[in-house]
This record gives C-alpha cells, sequence and structure tokens, in this order.
C-alpha cells in the first residue's frame, strides 16, 4: 500500500492504486502519551476483575470475529495483497486464537505449588505495547492482545503503516465485545509513533513481531530502561534439508507453498534448500517447472495462488536481490514475469554450486519468493548449512527415515523443526519463536502468556504455626 506519512496515514491497495481503503489520523507524541495515561488508569479495574470476566468479553470478541471471517479476509487481501485463500486462513486465526489462550494458555500460568508452604502465581505486568506487522496484519497483533488481556495487562496497540485498516478492524471489534474504555487503545502511524511508545517509561513490555533491524533499534532505544520487558518475532532465512531417500513429489510440493506463501512475505518462509546431491538436478527441474505454474493475480480473484508484494518500495527491496553482486558465485535459473506491474513479482530460484553461503542472498532476509538451492552431501552436512546462519526460526527435513529426522532434532538450531512438512506451517498450541536475529526467547504461540506475565513466589505459614524452636542459633526468641 501507498501511505503520506504527514498529519493522516491514507491506505490504498498495492494491487489496485484506485482503491483507497481509508484514512487514519497519525498520533503524534501527545497522543502515544494520552493513550498510554487511559491505558494506565484502566489497569487496576481490568486486572482486578479476574479472569472469568475477562474471558466472558474475550469470548464475545471471539465470536464477533467468527461472525465476519469473510468481511475480515477480504479487507487482508485488498490492504496488503494477500491472495484471498491465505487471507481467509488468517481471518479464521483470529477467533481460534481466543479458545487457545484461555485454555492451554492459561494453564501455562497456572498457579505453581512447590510442597506446604510453598508455591508461585502469575500476575499481568501492566501497559503493554503491541506492535504489529503488514503479514499478518490481524493474526499476529491478535497473538499478542488475546493473551495481554487474558492475564489481565490494557493494551496500547500500534499497527503496521502498512496496515492500518486491519488494526482498526481488530480494535472495533474489541470495543464492541464490551472492552472498557482504556483497556484497549490504538495508536496509528509509523516507525516515529513505534518508537515514542515503545520508549514510554509507563510502558511495562513491548510486544513487537517485525524485521530484525528494528526489533535491534527497539533493544537499543530501550537499553535504559532494563526493567522493560521485550518480547521480540523478527525474522528468519529459512532452510529445507532434502535427503536422498526423500519422497521428492513431496519436497518439491512443499518447499514451493513455502516459497511462495504470502508472496514470500512471511517470517516463517523458506529461503535456503539443501538437496543431497543425487536428487538436486531432478529437484531443481521439478521445483522450477512447479513455481512456472504458480498462480499469480489480483487477490480477490478466487484462484490467485500469490498476490502482490505490499508495496514498490518491497519490491525494489526484492530485485535488488537479483543483482549479480547480491546473488555472488549462484547461477539465477528462475525468475518469473507476472505479467503484472509492480509490486506484483514472481517466483526466483538461485542455484549454488556448493553449501558455503557467503553472498547477501544465501545470508539475508529477502521477504519476496525467492530461494538459494544447494548441493549437499548427507545429513552432517545439511545440518551444518543449516546452521550457518545468523537467523534460526524454522527447518524442515525430508526423509521417509524417522531416525534421521530424530538425528536432526537439537542439532538443527531453530525455534521450530518439522518433518516432511514445510517451513510455514505451524501449531497455535505450541510455542512459535526462533533463535539469533529471528527472536529473543520468548517464544509466542501458546506460550504468549509466559511473557505477559510475571511470577511473585510465596513461602506461608498459618499466623499460629510460628515455632519460636526453630529460630537460628544465636536469635533470641521474641
Amino acid at each position: 500500500m501507498a501511505s503520506e506519512m504527514d498529519e493522516r496515514l491514507r491506505s490504498v491497495s498495492p494491487a489496485d492504486p484506485s482503491d483507497e481503503i481509508g484514512t487514519f489520523p497519525v498520533a503524534g507524541a501527545a497522543d502515544v502519551e494520552d493513550a498510554v495515561a487511559r491505558a494506565r488508569a484502566a489497569f487496576p479495574a481490568w486486572r482486578d476483575a479476574g479472569f472469568v470476566a475477562r474471558a466472558k468479553v474475550l469470548e464475545r470478541f471471539r465470536d464477533r470475529a467468527a461472525e465476519r471471517v469473510d468481511e475480515l479476509a477480504e479487507l487482508i487481501a485488498r490492504e496488503v495483497g494477500k491472495a484471498l485463500w491465505d487471507a481467509r486462513g488468517e481471518a479464521r486465526l483470529v477467533p481460534a486464537k481466543v479458545d487457545v489462550s484461555l485454555g492451554d494458555g492459561m494453564r501455562q500460568v497456572a498457579e505453581m505449588q512447590a510442597g506446604p508452604g510453598a508455591r508461585a502465581t502469575f500476575h499481568p505486568r501492566g501497559v503493554l505495547a503491541v506492535l504489529g506487522p503488514f503479514n499478518f496484519p490481524a493474526h499476529l497483533p491478535n497473538g499478542h492482545i488475546v493473551p495481554a488481556l487474558a492475564t489481565g495487562n490494557t493494551v496500547v496497540f500500534k499497527p503496521s503503516e502498512l496496515s492500518p485498516a486491519v488494526g482498526a478492524w481488530l480494535a472495533e471489534r474489541l470495543w464492541e465485545a464490551g472492552v472498557p474504555e482504556g483497556v484497549v487503545e490504538i495508536v496509528q502511524g509509523g516507525g516515529e509513533t513505534g518508537r515514542a511508545l515503545a520508549v514510554h517509561p509507563r510502558v511495562d513490555g513491548v510486544l513487537f513481531t517485525g524485521s530484525w533491524s528494528t526489533g535491534r533499534a527497539l533493544s537499543e532505544a530501550t537499553l535504559d530502561q532494563p526493567g522493560k520487558l521485550l518480547a521480540l518475532e523478527m525474522g528468519g532465512k529459512n532452510a529445507i534439508v532434502v535427503l536422498d531417500d526423500a519422497d521428492l513429489d513431496a519436497a518439491v510440493a512443499e518447499s514451493a507453498v513455502s516459497i511462495c506463501a504470502t508472496t514470500g512475505q512471511r517470517c516463517s518462509c523458506a529461503s535456503r534448500i539443501f538437496v543431497d546431491q543425487k536428487l538436486v538436478d531432478p529437484f531443481v527441474d521439478r521445483l522450477s517447472a512447479v513455481l512456472h505454474g504458480v498462480k499469480i493475480g489480483l487477490p480477490l480473484d478466487e484462484g490467485t495462488f500469490m498476490g502482490p508484494l505490499v508495496s514498490k518500495r518491497a519490491f525494489v527491496k526484492v530485485h535488488e536481490y537479483g543483482t549479480a553482486e547480491a546473488i555472488g558465485e549462484g547461477e539465477r535459473i528462475l525468475r518469473v514475469d507476472p505479467g503484472l506491474p509492480a509490486p506484483f513479482v514472481g517466483p526466483g530460484l538461485v542455484r549454488y554450486p556448493s553449501s558455503q553461503q557467503r553472498s547477501p542472498y544465501q545470508r539475508e532476509e529477502i521477504f519476496g519468493p525467492e530461494a538459494a538451492v544447494h548441493p549437499i552431501e548427507g545429513l552432517e552436512e545439511g545440518i551444518a548449512a543449516v546452521n550457518d546462519s545468523e537467523y534460526g526460526l524454522v527447518a524442515s527435513v525430508f526423509t521417509r527415515d524417522r531416525a534421521r529426522y530424530e538425528h536432526a532434532v537439537g542439532r538443527i538450531r531453530t525455534g521450530l523443526l518439522n518433518w516432511n512438512k514445510g517451513t510455514i506451517g505451524a501449531s497455535g498450541k505450541l510455542p512459535f519463536g526462533g533463535l539469533g536475529k529471528s527472536g529473543n526467547d520468548r517464544p509466542a504461540g501458546v506460550s504468549a502468556s509466559v511473557y505477559c506475565t510475571t511470577p511473585q513466589s510465596h513461602l506461608e505459614s498459618e499466623a499460629d504455626a510460628f515455632d519460636p524452636e526453630a529460630l537460628p542459633p544465636g536469635m533470641p526468641r521474641p
């Protein structure tokens, strides 16, 4: 989408410049101050309302979101260019997150017993800032907001400047469900708005999904606030390992989907593929044929698999990775012409002569439908190649032998490791997060309730159970 960051934010579909979705006021420093103040004032009552009361509000939100899945899917497709099948999948995740958070999520922060007179309880942190991304503009911020509210926090939400309308839709459904005044605030804007919110001294935590560079900037900006929690879900340079006994059909199909889903704009998309030398030629031939056939088109058209990138700026960035300097020693073997104007792109492949990874194309997150293919000799070289990265979000291993896959478990250093499945799938009932540049060890998914709370440990004794004989030597009795 295009945006005009003066006094109002203008949302225009990347697929159709004539489709203006809306304009939104940009929050300045004073607006952020007011939003945080309202959230701070609302916190004690929301905390003290208790889980049952909070759950009823969130269940109403779930029901309203479920009733309007198609509406939300169309809005996502229009605003960020996500193909309708993909947008529908995201829209369905919004109500589903409520049940996971109220069930398995809350069990993650249930009272902990450690024997007679020893327990721990878990409590809300206070005011949490949620900074959302454009690629899952509803699901990913919702994945922070719902557990934050369930555990008793209040929230100030800044959507991506590329998806303000979806962010506003989410906030409106929460308010309709009866979230009290001040419990959910929304501030629209770009980086300056996000920074003002993140560094605000009365914000107790920052829940962020986005790029590594922005996550690093947030860490640097809050260095003088060590008590402020940062939960950073960042980028990926995700890998697929295809061993010599793999089901080639499955490996090719899952690789293609993992490269192209959301036009390559998922933190979990595959961009490095390591294929056993025995299979690399047929794998490349078959993958190229599949990628040539990917349906690229308008996101609202049924049958479109891949819509445009989110913006022309994103288009320029992806194409910069196609230069000879960026590719290095690789050979460009595919870049499909989408037959549509920018920011539409086609999938691309670059083949390398070994598993060594030196060039920007091999090491940096491209955030487009591009992948490097490397030959390997066996599983050990594949493990080493996957780990040769600053990122550590998702990897997949394709082999018919479960023992070979299990050998990779724990040796491949990623937050998620899949067997005979692509990199883009994940269960909301499991933790989701990565290592290195992919995250700071605060996984989301079902574990989001953990970083939304802080533990308090207790040693307890009934008042009439005091035993003066138990006092240490040298301590007089009262």
